[in-house]
């Protein structure tokens, strides 16, 4: 299959993970990034507001089947960004492939003020953590506790940050180390290995988000030199 994009770091494939990602065992990747779709959020939230995020949140994800396949294809470390309701499955998934698991949390410093009178805000998300034994890891005695603000849109309706998703590479990879996202999106986890002078492949089912992804790598410097 031809790259929709690439350059010295990056290689991004227009494409059904599940179909590209068996080529990749064995090509030396360290880390697994992504944020795979949700499931969740399109909903009506009890007539106070309707939430809509389209087929990125929508598309059904096969916890069963991409677990075992993301803990054979990364050497080292796995992040998946997922729904509450996800998070057991995922852990558990990892952990019957013999892998560490821990619990991460983003706390969004500007959360949404959106029903903020009748509630609590909607001020984190989770992130399933897997590690095989011997990964690289760079936070001596860190919390997986991650403060970043929220994301501008960018044309894709819930894009990561770029800062968040570079501290995930940058604690669980080395300079010179391949990433992976088979969920690319807008292609932050992608942008933040390029800065950090890792190099990465991401996967895009949805040509409009490879584009977005696209545009925006095209305007990173290439930097090899890196941040630890």
């Amino acid at each position: 299959m031809s790259p929709y994009y690439e350059d010295a770091a990056v290689t991004l494939y227009h494409g059904d993970c599940r179909e590209i990602l068996p080529a990749l065992i064995g090509a030396g990747v360290e880390a697994i990034v992504t944020d795979p779709p949700y499931n969740a959020i399109n909903r009506e939230t009890g007539g106070l507001r309707r939430l809509d995020k389209g087929r990125a949140d929508s598309e059904p994800v096969d916890i069963d089947a991409l677990a075992p396949l993301f803990a054979r294809l990364a050497r080292g470390t796995v992040y998946v960004w997922c729904a509450q309701e996800q998070l057991s499955r995922w852990l558990r998934a990892f952990q019957r492939e013999g892998m560490t698991t821990r619990t991460g949390v983003w706390w969004k410093t500007n959360p949404s003020p959106m029903n903020g009178e009748h509630l609590w805000l909607s001020a984190i998300e989770l992130c399933a953590f897997a590690r095989h034994k011997g990964a690289v890891f760079n936070r001596h005695c860190a919390a997986p506790v991650w403060r970043f603000p929220i994301a501008a849109l960018n044309g894709h309706p819930t894009p990561k940050p770029v800062p968040l998703m570079a501290e995930l590479v940058s604690a669980s990879t080395r300079p010179g180390d391949l990433v992976v996202d088979p969920f690319t999106g807008s292609g932050s986890v992608l942008i933040a290995a390029k800065n950090l002078g890792r190099r990465a492949i991401g996967i895009e089912i949805e040509e409009r988000y490879c584009e977005i992804a696209a545009q925006r790598l095209s305007q990173c410097v290439l930097d090899f030199g890196g941040v630890a």
